[in-house]
């Protein structure tokens, strides 16, 4: 899922280059961008595989467990946008980061 994203990004980082480009926002002219991008095709390949391989994992582990990993996702993404994108975060981002980790670790302790 995140590198998904990630590719997503970098889609609409090259979209922004071609809209430039273009001065107007036209429909048509987004399509036809779009499908010259091949980071587009491959986040969405990743998304169909990450879709199979949610419903693998749904077979082994409780949703009611599984799920709240996938909130994994908002730490790692923006820690890779940064590194990636020179995105910035701030002190917020990263206290609320590490309340997400402390919350799915106290999520996934059994109770004894």
């Amino acid at each position: 899922m995140c590198a998904g994203q990630l590719l997503f990004k970098k889609t609409a980082v090259i979209l922004l280059e071609f809209n430039y480009k273009l001065k107007t926002f036209v429909i048509h002219e987004f399509i036809i961008n779009l499908i010259k991008i091949p980071y587009f095709f491959i986040a969405i390949l990743i998304y169909a595989s990450a879709t199979f391989f949610w419903l693998f994992i749904l077979q082994k582990i409780p949703l009611s467990l599984a799920y709240p990993f996938t909130a994994m996702a908002m730490v790692i993404i923006p820690i890779l946008s940064m590194l990636l994108f020179n995105e910035k975060l701030d002190i917020n981002y990263w206290f609320g980061a590490c309340l997400i980790v402390l919350g799915i670790l106290v999520i996934s302790i059994k109770p004894s």
